[in-house]
């Protein structure tokens, strides 16, 4: 009787070819669940690249840099805030005004349920020697927001509601407050961490009091129009970043 001997040949996983917007949003992929269960520091490009499984020759074809991959991350995670934000500010009745604080109200309720995520970038963005990587985080974010911020400037001067000297200025003036906020933001968090989760919220909704006086001012309103501050929403985001 014959005897067949049958080799079998274990072949590497041939690499699953994409179009190169799929590929690259699969990368994104990957470096925002690492960045967001590790942390910045622990994550590098190779990480990235085993969990892909891709050569670096395909990562350099998306990305230049480590610091490409938090851009990216940070524009999609912008555009989602927006987007619930879009959601609620369509579902409002009311004039320029209402619909405006329908969207701020929005992202607020939206940004406290995602602690993890917010730990994420705030633990980058306020670390002491990162003010590059808080440049780019802002300027991510910011570039996002933007168009949709000038949008809802426009609609309330054709309303009628809003009036302002320059629609352009005006929205990078707001845009520019974000980033002044920084060393509120650190504090407030600090205080947090420590367990007066009270005087951080204090903190943080005076801050955010006064950021709403001035675009009350920008956009030709009378005091108190724009609603920036919600203190129970601050309370839970600044929970959930410190609990996350």
């Amino acid at each position: 009787m014959k005897n067949d001997h049958i080799s079998e040949v274990t072949a590497a996983p041939k690499r699953l070819r994409m179009a190169p917007d799929a590929r690259r949003e699969q990368i994104l992929d990957t470096a925002q669940k690492l960045f967001f269960i590790r942390g910045w520091d622990q994550v590098t490009i190779a990480d990235v690249l085993t969990e892909v499984g891709i050569s670096k020759g395909g990562f350099y074809h998306h990305f230049a840099a480590k610091e490409d991959l938090l851009d990216g991350v940070v524009k999609r995670f912008t555009i989602e805030a927006l987007a619930a934000a879009q959601a609620a500010r369509d579902a409002t009745s009311g004039d320029a005004l209402q619909r405006f604080n329908a969207f701020i109200a929005e992202t607020s309720r939206w940004k406290a349920e995602q602690g993890p995520q917010m730990k994420f970038f705030f633990d980058v963005m306020l670390r002491p020697g990162n003010d590059v990587l808080f440049g780019r985080i802002t300027a991510a974010a910011n570039a996002a927001a933007m168009p949709v911020l000038l949008e809802m400037i426009i609609q309330g001067v054709d309303e009628g509601v809003f009036e302002v000297p320059d629609i352009g200025l005006v929205g990078e003036t707001i845009m520019a407050l974000t980033q002044g906020r920084r060393a509120v933001m650190e504090a407030a968090l600090q205080a947090a961490a420590s367990g007066d989760l009270e005087a951080a919220t204090a903190r943080l909704s005076q801050r955010m009091v006064s950021e709403g006086a001035l675009i009350d001012r920008m956009l030709g309103l009378p005091d108190g129009s724009v609603r920036l501050v919600n203190p129970s929403e601050i309370r839970l985001m600044l929970r959930a970043i410190v609990d996350g």
